[in-house]
């Protein structure tokens, strides 16, 4: 598949907006196409979604973070959902993927040292991310518009 192309497997079209339904096997290697995406969860009791890069890794969404509202959403282990897309603004063109899942605040060291050696660097620089966050999914759906 190659998501610069924006051609990617339909399995179903979603009768009520005609999007084609991506199998969760093609969200995955979407997922792992692209290194930024964006991390929604509840904040001050208000939603509220904020870009990352992350990586996939033993299937699941992981990123860097500082003590403050994502990972306070992880510690409280709140469900998240996370978002990647492609668009293609000239022919009305692309795909969006959402995974739906609860966060959680990585601790064990052996699972650190995994993610540590992923190479996943932080694209803000100001300040180091030395925390982890995981997502576990419970779903992953995507859609794409032709």
């Amino acid at each position: 598949m190659n998501p610069e192309n924006q051609e990617v497997a339909i399995v179903a079209v979603d009768i009520i907006s005609r999007m084609g339904v991506l199998d969760e096997h093609t969200c995955v290697e979407l997922i792992q196409s692209t290194p930024i995406g964006r991390v929604g969860f509840i904040s001050d009791n208000k939603p509220l979604v904020l870009p990352v890069n992350f990586a996939w890794f033993e299937g699941g969404v992981v990123f860097r973070s500082l003590d403050g509202q994502k990972l306070s959403a992880a510690v409280d282990k709140q469900h998240v959902c996370f978002e990647i897309d492609r668009w293609e603004q000239a022919s009305h063109k692309g795909w969006s993927v959402v995974v739906q899942g609860q966060a959680h605040h990585v601790t064990d060291w052996a699972e650190i040292e995994h993610l540590e050696n992923l190479g996943l660097v932080p694209w803000a620089t100001e300040a180091w991310r030395q925390m982890w966050i995981r997502i576990e999914p419970q779903t992953i759906s995507g859609r794409q518009i032709r």
